[in-house]
């Protein structure tokens, strides 16, 4: 297919050839570009969990706190 379209380039001119091998190069970076991209978004989603988590535990360690707090300062 890629042979076929370069050699309908070809024929058209130079330009038409310049046209259809800047469009496949951009073509092939723009997919590296897009695999890096998911992996950080892939490790991005990792830390947010871990983050959650995290968040979670400070959560119900507040609300101990709080409880506490409530329960001794009534006693003052």
């Amino acid at each position: 297919m890629e042979d076929q379209i370069f050699n309908t380039a070809l024929n058209t001119g130079i330009f038409g050839a310049l046209f259809i091998w800047l469009l496949f190069t951009t073509m092939k970076k723009n997919e590296v570009r897009e695999k890096e991209y998911q992996k950080t978004i892939s490790e991005n989603q990792q830390v947010i969990r871990e983050q959650a988590k995290s968040f979670s535990l400070l959560s119900s360690d507040i609300a101990e706190i709080k409880g506490i707090l409530k329960g001794n300062g009534g006693a003052e």
